[in-house]
């Protein structure tokens, strides 16, 4: 077997030789039986509309895996944010919010953290960027002496502007400013 970089256990997984892929037949079965009223049905298509076995993005799978994801049975919602995680990632804003507002709503505590780790992993960049904005909107205001990121006037006094991010790797930081360019701002 070739060895496949980038890939996650489950993924990997999928692409071994052997490896089910769902055809349109199957994709239209396991529709059906999310909507089924038999709660072991709708387990098995949280289980099985994974992307490892469609390999497509198809609209109706992802309503559905949404619909799962708010299911009266905890197994079906665990199961579905578990398909999440095997690969799945929205591909618009939209999709994004929706799993954020899903995740609020969830009161399963083991579902609930499975949610969580789910969204930081497949949401991870868009996430931090919301949460490095509160924490920094948080911190009190304090005059430094640095460089503005706004004029580059270097050792100036500066304070940190909360409204604006820089990345910094795989984090973000507060803008500084300058009195100069924050009065001009604020005109």
């Amino acid at each position: 077997m070739r060895k496949i970089f980038g890939m996650n256990r489950h993924q990997k997984a999928a692409h071994k030789v052997g490896e089910r892929q769902a055809g349109k037949e199957q994709i239209q079965e396991l529709l059906a039986l999310s909507s089924s009223a038999d709660a072991e049905d709708r387990l098995m298509a949280a289980e099985n509309l994974c992307p490892c076995h469609v390999r497509t993005r198809i609209p109706a799978v992802w309503d559905a895996l949404f619909r799962m994801m708010e299911d009266e049975d905890w197994r079906v919602r665990r199961a579905a944010w578990h398909t999440i995680e095997d690969g799945g990632k929205p591909s618009d804003d939209e999709g994004a919010r929706r799993l954020e507002q899903i995740l609020e709503r969830e009161s399963n505590p083991k579902v609930r953290k499975l949610a969580e780790a789910t969204l930081n992993k497949v949401l991870g960049h868009r996430r931090s960027t919301d949460m490095a904005g509160l924490w920094i909107a948080s911190k009190p205001i304090v005059r430094q002496r640095g460089k503005c990121d706004f004029c580059a006037a270097a050792s100036t006094f500066v304070e940190l502007e909360p409204s604006t991010l820089i990345p910094t790797g795989s984090d973000h930081r507060a803008a500084l400013i300058c009195e100069t360019c924050s009065n001009s701002s604020r005109k």
